[in-house]
């Protein structure tokens, strides 16, 4: 069953490939590597960028992500962490701090 961000980047994108899981670089979880690690990854794997910045970056204005890529990157962070992200707190979600603070208010 997809979700409505699903079936709107479907239709944003025009492909099939919307709907194909992006691949982590790291999914193996061990006692070291965190949700703020994992979260990391995610940002890394997803926008594309290298490791070393800070986890107050905003999404956009310093990591380069346009509203598409934004989309995505909540899609994965909901995928990887089976959790749901309402429509409603998506737009507090604008930093790598943030996406690692909400996860951790819902797996924890």
């Amino acid at each position: 069953m997809f979700s409505a961000k699903s079936l709107v980047l479907a239709a944003l994108v025009g492909s099939a490939a919307a709907f194909a899981p992006v691949p982590v670089a790291t999914r193996s979880v061990t006692a070291l590597n965190g949700v703020e690690e994992q979260v990391r990854e995610l940002v890394i794997s997803q926008l594309g960028v290298e490791d070393g910045f800070e986890d107050s970056a905003s999404f956009t204005d310093d990591l380069g992500a346009d509203s598409l890529d934004a989309v995505e990157l909540i899609m994965s962070l909901e995928e990887e962490f089976e959790i749901e992200i309402p429509d409603d707190e998506v737009e507090s979600i604008t930093t790598v701090q943030a996406a690692i603070d909400f996860v951790k208010s819902k797996t924890e």
